[in-house]
């Protein structure tokens, strides 16, 4: 994709790159995965700290590209499991279709 579509489509939906990034590594993991998979993910391929990651993901889900899941056998509630909705998997499309 073009920088300038790019631009685009992340002022259009209110999310910068690292959001980005933070959303398309959550997508790489096929079921929900706990929230600090993705947040020790980040921090060893240096696209945020982990507290970025966090606040990014907060934003993610607030706007309704991620969600929040129940793992069907961690039953203590401790570990908060997430993955990318379908709404993020549209924006994630959206990234890769739109190089015209």
């Amino acid at each position: 994709m073009r920088p300038l579509k790019i631009l685009q489509l992340q002022k259009e939906h209110g999310l910068d790159f690292v959001a980005d990034c933070v959303l398309d590594l959550l997508s790489d993991f096929p079921k929900a995965t706990a929230t600090q998979t993705i947040v020790d993910e980040c921090a060893k391929d240096k696209v945020s700290s982990p507290a970025t990651t966090h606040k990014k993901l907060n934003q993610l889900k607030s706007m309704g590209f991620v969600e929040t899941v129940d793992h069907p056998n961690d039953k203590d509630k401790r570990k908060c499991y997430i993955k990318v909705s379908g709404k993020g998997m549209e924006y994630l499309t959206n990234w890769e279709g739109a190089a015209k």
